[in-house]
């Protein structure tokens, strides 16, 4: 991407979600069975990025930060299959020729993506407390190389007692990873490139 471009598409960005978040209604979650009564509060807009709520959440009692791959069950049924575990807390890792970088704060509720590439993908934010776990799900979601994309997070479902529990620990998955093909100047470069090649070692040879 051109120096001139970065810039207008950051912009775009910020724009769309903005307009977004102004027009989007939060939906509330779904649970899987026996976990109904747990709901509580909890909505797609509990989780954020970039300006934007989540695309759907459901609430289960399955811990995804199980095993060294993480446990996606609790939400396969409500998202589909098909994640691989991107970071358990804040990390990096890379999927499908993508490095995604994830920040995460207890503190104040904030988190934060960056990838290397630009990149639309599926994204899972799924958060464990108090025997519950509630996924969010970023459908179809698009970041674009370097630019980082702030968001939101926080508990609404209910804990046996009826309380808000606190929090316990934080897991991220993706699926369906793509990149774009390069845009028609990146060709217009490389083609005049192969050509200033090609017209040198023409008259090398001559």
């Amino acid at each position: 991407m051109s120096a001139v471009s970065k810039p207008l598409v950051a912009i775009a960005v910020a724009v769309a979600a903005l307009t977004g978040a102004s027009v989007a209604q939060a939906a509330a979650c779904t649970a899987t069975a026996g976990f109904e009564s747990f709901i509580g509060n909890a909505s797609t807009d509990d989780v954020t990025l970039g300006g934007m709520d989540s695309s759907m959440c459901v609430l289960s009692g399955v811990n995804p930060s199980q095993g060294p791959n993480g446990n996606t069950s609790g939400f396969d049924g409500t998202f589909g299959g098909g994640w691989t575990l991107l970071s358990k807390g804040a990390g990096s890792a890379t999927v499908g020729g993508v490095t995604f970088t994830l920040g995460f704060s207890q503190a104040d509720g904030t988190w934060s993506l960056t990838t290397d590439l630009n990149a639309t993908y599926d994204l899972v934010f799924a958060m464990h407390a108090s025997d519950r776990s509630g996924a969010f799900l970023f459908d179809d979601h698009t970041s674009f190389a370097s630019v980082t994309q702030n968001g939101t997070w926080s508990i609404e479902w209910l804990n046996n007692g009826g309380q808000v529990p606190g929090f316990s620990n934080i897991n991220f998955f993706v699926r369906d990873v793509v990149t774009p093909v390069p845009e028609p100047e990146t060709y217009a470069l490389l083609l005049a490139g192969l050509g200033a090649i090609g017209l040198v070692a023409r008259r090398r040879r001559g």
